[in-house]
């Protein structure tokens, strides 16, 4: 599997260009009405973004009612209106997504529009964008800030959004201080990226350790398991290497045992996934960089949880564990810590719950407890385990819960 590369789109993508939503909906034609870039791999188009210039309508934040609403007659009333270079219409295919393929489409719009000599780009998010805290997320982190309401005016009635704008020259010197550094800090990321894709990892993720060591307390920073780390990088899978595993008891008089058996195909599933790990290692070790590997947690130094968000490969979801937007419960498959610089992915900014509790009904310890609109996860009372009559000594003792909260969450379930 070879890396993401962008580039102009051209006739030849007019048909996978016409099964993203928001080209088909405009029926494109080549030569193309407006600029549009697409994301390429192994000969196949993953994504795209447009980038043109038109007049924007919207309307500032003061111009909102005290309800911070915007109404059609106030939106009428006080509409400025600016000409700008505007992008759009970002799209990735569902089973590419959470792979950084937005945000790299919308940072070579950015560099296309710098080449171009303009000073600022412009993009909107629509209420009707069911995607939309995703979209916001992606703009934000290429250094897009809310400027105001953009609105559109319809046949009947009106859309609005918000309305992003980012200066391009000023940023840019201040994220890219060095761009041959920042070049091959991004082929590397895209090289392990779609080696750890194509050898048995669904996502692969990329963290700045030196972020992740702000926010760790002593003893569980990257710097305590490799002192030269630069950056993290996940593994993971989605749900297909969890199962509702099998377990046997043995029972005696003075003792309670109890053992997991998995399933085969989880076993060869998460043997074949593991493939990812040497393969990753063995390309950092060739270009003459340290690699250290914690493949289980086992050192209990590193948060897989919190290097998984980090990496933006998922959200704490409402039961506290890691959910992947597409793929639902993450697995890590083994977080490694190396001194290469890397090309870090942003958080993800959404919420993949809505008003889904079906991890909170699954618990019986109370382990969630709902504080205003929220739940609170408690550590203390969460023990992945139930109580099993021992059948010889009549007394209860603990067996596993299985997990009952994650096997619970329905995002990402094929069945």
């Amino acid at each position: 599997m070879n890396s993401v590369i962008i580039r102009p789109a051209t006739r030849n993508d007019l048909e996978r260009l016409s099964k993203m939503p928001p080209y088909f909906k405009s029926n494109p034609t080549f030569p193309f009405k407006e600029e549009i870039l697409v994301a390429e791999r192994d000969e196949k188009v993953l994504g795209a973004v447009s980038i043109s210039q038109r007049e924007i309508g919207y309307v500032t934040r003061e111009m909102h009612d005290s309800r911070g609403q915007l109404t059609e007659a106030s939106a009428c009333a006080s509409l400025l209106k600016v000409t700008g270079s505007w992008i759009s219409k970002l799209f990735v295919f569902p089973e590419y997504r959470s792979q950084g393929i937005g945000t790299r489409l919308v940072g070579a719009a950015l560099e296309y529009l710098k080449a171009k000599g303009c000073k600022e780009a412009y993009a909107g998010i629509y209420v009707k964008n069911e995607f939309r805290q995703v979209s916001q997320g992606i703009f934000r982190d290429n250094g897009f800030k809310e400027a105001g309401s953009c609105v559109c005016f319809l046949s009947k009635g009106y859309c609005y959004g918000i309305l992003l704008k980012r200066p391009i020259e000023s940023t840019e010197a201040s994220v890219t201080p060095d761009p041959h550094i920042n070049h091959e800090s991004e082929k590397l990321s895209e090289e392990i990226r779609s080696l750890g894709l194509a050898s048995g990892a669904e996502l692969v993720g990329f963290a700045s350790a030196k972020e992740f060591e702000q926010g760790a307390q002593k003893g569980h920073r990257p710097s305590d398991l490799m002192p030269s780390a630069k950056s993290v990088i996940i593994l993971a899978c989605g749900r297909k290497l969890n199962e509702d595993r099998t377990y046997f008891y043995r029972w005696g008089p003075h003792f309670s045992l109890t053992y997991i058996r998995l399933k085969d195909e989880t076993k060869q599933g998460r043997q074949e996934a593991r493939r990812c790990i040497e393969a990753v290692k063995s390309h950092l070790t060739k270009s003459n960089f340290e690699v250290v590997t914690e493949p289980h947690g086992w050192s209990g130094i590193l948060s897989f949880k919190m290097a998984s968000y980090s990496a933006g490969l998922g959200v704490f979801g409402k039961g506290e564990f890691i959910v992947n937007p597409q793929l639902g419960p993450l697995n890590v498959i083994a977080c490694i810590l190396t001194d290469a610089p890397l090309k870090y992915d942003a958080t993800l900014k959404m919420d993949v719950c809505k008003d889904c509790t079906e991890c909170v009904k699954a618990c019986k310890y109370g382990a969630y407890k709902k504080v205003d609109e929220h739940f609170e996860w408690i550590p203390e009372k969460c023990r992945s385990y139930d109580l099993i009559m021992n059948p010889v000594t009549l007394k209860w003792t603990y067996g596993p819960c299985n997990s009952k909260c994650v096997h619970a969450c329905p995002i990402g379930r094929t069945f």
